[in-house]
C-alpha cells in the first residue's frame, strides 16, 4: 500500500492527501488554527504548507475515523516530525479538545502554554486568547 502524499493545503490544520489514486480531506486531531477571516490565518496556512506540502506522510488514528464533514481524523507526522504538536509548538495552532480523540491532549496543551508564555507564532495576535491566563 502506498503511502499518503500531500496533495494540496486548505488551511493551518487541513490537508488532502492521495492515497493509491484516492484523494481524502485530513484534520489535524487536537489542534485548531485560524478560519480564513481570523488574523494570523495566512501565516498558520504558511507553517503548514511549509511543514507537509508534497510530503509523504504518516497518518494515526487516534478513536474516531471521521468527523462529521467526512474528513480523516489524523495525527499526522513527516519522517519523525509531529505535524499537529509542531505547529502548536512553534504557535501557529492552539491545542483543542474534541474527545473521544485526546491521546495527546496533554502534550499539546503543554506545548501551547509554553508558545504563549514565548508569545510565537499567532500568539502576538491575541487569536488564541480565550480569556484565560497563561501561568
Amino acid at each position: 500500500m502506498a503511502r499518503p502524499r500531500v496533495t494540496d493545503i486548505i488551511d493551518g490544520d487541513t490537508i488532502d492527501v492521495d492515497i493509491n489514486g484516492v484523494g481524502y480531506r485530513v484534520r489535524y486531531i487536537g489542534v485548531n488554527t485560524p478560519e480564513s477571516d481570523e488574523s494570523c490565518y495566512d501565516d498558520a496556512t504558511d507553517a503548514n504548507a511549509n511543514l507537509v506540502a508534497g510530503q509523504t506522510v504518516t497518518l494515526v488514528r487516534d478513536s474516531s475515523n471521521t468527523d462529521r464533514f467526512g474528513r480523516l481524523l489524523r495525527y499526522v507526522y513527516v519522517g519523525n516530525v509531529f505535524v499537529n504538536a509542531q505547529l502548536v509548538q512553534d504557535g501557529w495552532a492552539e491545542a483543542v479538545e474534541y474527545p473521544p480523540d485526546t491521546a495527546n491532549a496533554d502534550q499539546f496543551h503543554q506545548l501551547e502554554t509554553q508558545a504563549a508564555r514565548s508569545n510565537i507564532g499567532c500568539h502576538p495576535t491575541g487569536i488564541f486568547d480565550d480569556g484565560s491566563d497563561v501561568r
